[in-house]
């Protein structure tokens, strides 16, 4: 069999036009994630929020334990 009568044979023709048009479709996938990435680059920002509203926390919660204590103390001295 010739080679181009091969390539013209319906049994190949559509695997490889299946295989085309997926490798398209995953490089086009690709390029458009890359491109809203670059465009849209807020994902950086919204981990440094994520953990400086983490740090927030922890800062407020050690104020009060902070105060907590305090007011342990101060109604251990007021009982006595």
């Amino acid at each position: 069999m010739e080679k181009d009568t091969l390539l013209n044979t319906k049994d190949i023709r559509t695997p490889l036009w299946i295989i085309a048009i997926s490798t398209a479709s995953l490089i086009l996938f690709i390029g458009v994630a890359v491109m809203r990435s670059w465009i849209y680059p807020e994902g950086e920002d919204i981990r440094i929020q994520h953990l400086q509203q983490h740090h927030d926390e922890q800062v407020k919660f050690d104020q009060m334990i902070e105060l907590l204590e305090k007011v342990e103390e101060n109604t251990e001295e007021n009982s006595d």
